[in-house]
């Protein structure tokens, strides 16, 4: 235990040798306390100088996410919250900074390209990010996706055509996620789950996406999809694309199919990345991402007929299909103690 606190203190002690002002705030009497919620966050982090330019908003946004996610660190390390609150609390610090960075943004690129008319940008959050429980490592799954405007091009002195409009302000703003300014870097941003992967464009609209999703998704991409949740877009946006997720995920299936294809994505994943290690959470048999399997294969199987829906909160998910007596009760518990020791090794022994 002294081993693995000490090894969190030494990663935290990096981050105090390159940026030394992130020790300030914790002279503060509310420093161990928990962050607010993701509206709370998200004012905090846009609150400054009106006449700041978009690079300084960048710096700005960096050194207080910075401060926060450094204090989460401390609390971690001292055991002063559960680490299932510690990681809640940093999904809320990463989707308030989605919101804050993806705004500030799309200001900045419709100065030269103005706006698409009844259009917008709106982002998905998949994997652990969609599912609302990030470690101190963890990377940014976000697929990025435009709703169906007028059809014709942005109204600024730079016009352009819906597709090459979205797809530059998605490159835009996955860039002020994760390009390090001089108040240093914020995330690793993964966009490899859209629409045919690595191939297909960044961003892509509503249509094509439903599309996408009901004729061509392979059965692991609806697993990932068990797991989305809107991070950023208007209200009408996310519930429209709500709908087209449920739609997708409580499509019929085939059993026989669908059991096939789980135990062949889990068996790839098994030879292309076996356990590091007795302590790898994850991977490990029995694991994490053995956990996530089956709760996306029950979910995936039974949907349509699950009381409380097709929640993409893992913990929360389990207690639904166990509510069906589709696992055992004590399921729920073993995920919540997997997952505070991955939240803890994350941090307390990255290398384990």
């Amino acid at each position: 235990v002294w081993e693995a606190t000490n090894e969190g203190w030494m990663v935290l002690g990096d981050l105090l040798a390159r940026r030394a002002g992130l020790l300030d705030p914790l002279i503060d009497t509310s420093a161990l306390d928990l962050p607010g919620t993701v509206a709370e966050l998200a004012a905090s982090f846009s609150a400054g100088d009106a006449r700041d330019d978009y690079e300084a908003v960048l710096d700005r946004v960096r050194r207080k996410v910075g401060e926060v996610r450094f204090a989460l660190g401390v609390q971690l390390i001292e055991g002063t919250h559960d680490p299932l609150e510690i990681s809640a609390a940093l999904s809320h610090v990463a989707e308030a900074t989605i919101e804050v960075l993806g705004q500030a943004a799309w200001a900045e690129f419709r100065r030269a390209h103005g706006t698409i008319p009844g259009s917008e940008l709106v982002v998905l959050g998949l994997g652990r990010m969609g599912g609302g429980a990030l470690t101190h490592a963890s990377d940014l799954d976000l697929v990025f996706l435009f709703t169906d405007g007028s059809g014709g091009e942005s109204d600024g002195p730079r016009p352009l055509g819906p597709s090459l409009y979205y797809n530059r302000l998605a490159q835009r703003v996955s860039a002020a996620l994760s390009v390090a300014t001089a108040e240093g870097a914020l995330f690793e941003v993964d966009t490899r789950l859209r629409p045919s992967g690595e191939q297909g464009p960044l961003a892509v609209n509503f249509d094509s996406f439903t599309r996408y999703q009901q004729e061509q998704a392979e059965t692991w991409e609806h697993m990932a999809l068990c797991r989305a949740r809107v991070l950023f877009g208007s209200q009408e946006a996310r519930t429209e694309l709500v709908g087209i997720v449920s739609d997708a995920l409580l499509k019929p299936r085939d059993p026989k199919k669908l059991r096939a294809d789980v135990l062949e994505m889990r068996g790839t994943i098994a030879s292309h990345k076996p356990a590091k290690g007795p302590l790898d959470i994850k991977l490990a048999r029995g694991g994490l991402v053995d956990l996530e399997f089956l709760t996306h294969y029950l979910q995936l199987q039974h949907g349509a007929g699950l009381e409380g829906g097709l929640t993409p909160f893992l913990g929360d998910a389990l207690g639904v299909l166990s509510g069906a007596d589709l696992v055992p009760e004590s399921l729920r518990n073993a995920h919540d103690t997997l997952s505070r020791l991955l939240v803890a090794l994350r941090l307390l022994a990255p290398d384990s």
